[in-house]
């Protein structure tokens, strides 16, 4: 089932939803109200739309709420017992991470301009403030393969992504292993 919802103002909320879940009017309602809740964390000149996907099985709802944005894609996805549960957890995370993001870019506004403009002027939480920690920095050589010799190379390093240069279109690559166990491929833009 699909459906778009109106957030409160100017968000724009799409829902997909499988044959598991059972999509009431309260449902739709809260999911208006906890995702439209987010549109607080946003300029209003933005067009920001939220992408909603619940997914039932057996026993439990996923929830995965994604949010593109020019500089950057905010994406959660929470699994609970029931659809209601998993929407609030979905949501908190995607507020986290919109908190943790306008921080970051409040402290290289001077040297950057872009993704500033995506967030209002908000109060930041203290409890985000929390430095990043690099722990280890590697440098790779730019090796020149087909999407099957660095899945094979991925493989023999026991890693779950590697970084590469695409043959067939030169372009900086990285394939990774999705979390269904097939494979992904993230490209540059030319």
């Amino acid at each position: 089932m699909n459906f778009t919802l109106k957030g409160a103002v100017f968000m724009k909320i799409n829902v997909r939803t499988n044959d598991l879940v059972k999509m009431s009017d309260s449902a739709r309602d809260y999911i208006n109200e906890r995702v439209g809740s987010l549109e607080k964390l946003f300029n209003s000149s933005e067009n920001v739309v939220a992408n909603v996907l619940c997914k039932g099985f057996d026993k439990y709802t996923v929830v995965e709420i994604t949010i593109p944005l020019k500089h950057v894609i905010l994406r959660a996805e929470s699994k609970a017992d029931t659809l209601y549960a998993a929407i609030d957890f979905a949501t908190d995370k995607v507020e986290r991470q919109l908190l943790r993001h306008k921080q970051k870019v409040n402290t290289m506004i001077k040297k950057r301009d872009g993704i500033a403009n995506h967030f209002s002027q908000l109060e930041t939480k203290d409890e985000i403030k929390e430095p990043v920690d690099v722990s280890k920095t590697k440098v790779i050589d730019r090796e020149v393969m087909s999407v099957d010799e660095a899945i094979t190379q991925m493989e023999l390093l026991d890693h779950d992504f590697f970084a590469f240069v695409n043959e067939a279109n030169h372009r900086h690559s990285v394939v990774y292993i999705r979390k269904d166990g097939g494979y992904g491929i993230i490209e540059t833009k030319e």
